[in-house]
């Protein structure tokens, strides 16, 4: 009865509704927060959440793969993009030297129309000039990879921690300064090894939460 993003009743209408004294129904609140179906907003009221989407970091992690088996599609757009820019915080994972140029891109994710992601990825200006151009066309980080040669790619590395948003970020993800974001640091390598993207990833807390399998290291 009640849709994602939709607002229950007050605490007096549910309880009579229920036919339950309110604390009865504090305690129903509270164990549906605990099972993610709704949230509390203080001065606000009880909301039913948006979908949460579950997105599982392993050795071939793929935006579009995570979705799809969760029944979604998502829209990858770029925000823009600097060329030839010097490598700085990811020549280390790039393996750079020091005098290294990256393409760095800006890319936002959204599935059903409402923004889940904010990534800024650095690539080998080396080995993908002209990337922006192809990610544009593409809309996608593996079939724009294809085009530069790299026929896979598999994760080396991921880093999770988490912090609130600067304005802009709040900005872009349509979300308030007070919801927190998931920080993903990862680094990908092609079938020799040699890194291929190193990038950072910010995910909507309230939209997405990671996953890890068994078995699968993350540094």
């Amino acid at each position: 009865h009640f849709p994602p993003g939709s607002r229950l009743p007050n605490e007096a209408q549910l309880a009579e509704r229920f036919a339950v004294n309110r604390h009865t129904l504090r305690q129903a609140v509270q164990a549906l927060v605990r099972e993610g179906f709704v949230s509390v907003r203080q001065g606000s009221g009880t909301w039913v959440r948006e979908l949460v989407l579950d997105y599982a970091l392993q050795r071939r992690t793929r935006l579009s793969q995570n979705l799809a088996e969760a029944g979604e599609r998502a829209e990858r757009e770029l925000l823009g993009h600097e060329s030839a820019q010097p490598a700085g915080v990811w020549a280390q994972a790039l393996k750079l030297p020091p005098h290294g140029r990256v393409e760095l891109l800006h890319t936002r994710s959204r599935v059903r129309g409402r923004p889940i992601s904010l990534s800024t990825a650095a690539y080998p200006s080396a080995r993908f000039s002209g990337i922006a151009e192809v990610f544009a066309q593409e809309r996608s980080v593996t079939a724009t990879l294809q085009r530069f040669g790299v026929s896979d790619y598999t994760r080396l590395r991921s880093s999770i921690s988490a912090r609130l948003p600067t304005a802009s970020e709040a900005d872009a993800l349509a979300r308030a300064l007070t919801q927190p974001l998931l920080v993903v640091q990862y680094t990908n390598v092609d079938p020799e090894g040699v890194p291929v993207e190193a990038a950072t990833t910010l995910f909507a807390a309230d939209a997405v939460q990671l996953q890890v399998e068994a078995g699968e290291g993350l540094a």
